[in-house]
């Protein structure tokens, strides 16, 4: 599995931080989805999505977050 985040708005993946990329693959992958949300928290990031990945896609998932998961 393949733990991601994605702006809602740019469709850019996190790299790093301040660092973003077009492609998933060059993106930084997190530990599990609370890693990904912790993340987002931390650096003040919203309108962002937490992308899970597996090799059987139909459990993949995707987790939006907006400025009012935060308050």
């Amino acid at each position: 599995m393949s733990v991601l985040i994605q702006s809602m708005r740019t469709e850019k993946f996190v790299k790093g931080p301040a660092q973003w990329t077009d492609r998933p693959e060059k993106a930084r992958e997190f530990g599990g989805g609370i890693d990904a949300l912790f993340y987002c928290y931390q650096n003040h990031l919203d309108d962002m999505k937490i992308l899970g990945r597996f090799p059987d896609p139909r459990q993949n998932f995707t987790i939006p977050l907006s400025e009012e998961t935060f308050e």
